[in-house]
């Protein structure tokens, strides 16, 4: 969402209009970004470029006015590599479930025994949920915050905390040296 408080790529629905819906016969709704939309989408995640965002959903309305939605999302979009600092195109499918809940009824995603839930609550006000803001967030969520360009592998001298993990497991860890304690010794010895 913009500084103003409106959506990059907004769809909004009316509630009351999945009420004939049910688990077993949902509404299905399909939401698909604009070239402008997915520009400003682009700018919003910090992406190179979003070419294209579609988001097809399920809906149907559960107890209060909270609506279940399941969504499958496809994107196709460039990302920066963090290893080659290069743009490379990606595509990205996902399906996922939600529940919009009122947000007065909003109390976070966790079910009656206080467990976290494992779906996600979207608060939404009035009688409008927002389905391509929901998509946006999905989007958002499904990133890799490090992406790495295929093909391309890490430098074996870049250990992971897996490898870490490993190399203590079979102990094959080599005591490093502290790069700050070469600057203690400097500072006792300049005292």
């Amino acid at each position: 969402m913009t500084a103003s408080g409106v959506s990059e790529f907004s769809r909004p629905v009316l509630v009351r209009t999945l009420r004939g819906a049910s688990a077993d016969s949902p509404r299905e709704i399909s939401v698909t970004a604009t070239e402008a939309e997915c520009a400003r989408i682009a700018q919003r995640l910090g992406l190179p470029d979003v070419a294209s965002l579609t988001c097809r959903y399920e809906l149907f309305p559960q107890t209060g006015h909270t609506v279940q939605a399941t969504g499958s999302m496809t994107a196709r979009l460039s990302q920066l590599c963090v290893l080659t600092l290069e743009v490379f195109e990606d595509v990205i499918a996902e399906r996922f479930v939600i529940r919009f809940v009122p947000a007065s009824e909003h109390d976070g995603s966790f079910d009656e025994n206080g467990e976290l839930d494992e779906i996600d609550d979207v608060p939404y006000d009035g009688d409008v949920i927002d389905l391509g803001e929901a998509a946006v967030e999905q989007l958002s969520l499904t990133l890799d915050p490090y992406p790495r360009r295929p093909g391309v592998a890490r430098p074996a001298a870049i250990l992971t905390e897996d490898d870490i993990s490993r190399q203590e497991e079979e102990g094959e860890v080599e005591e490093r040296p502290n790069p700050f304690a070469a600057l203690a010794k400097l500072k006792r010895d300049g005292s």
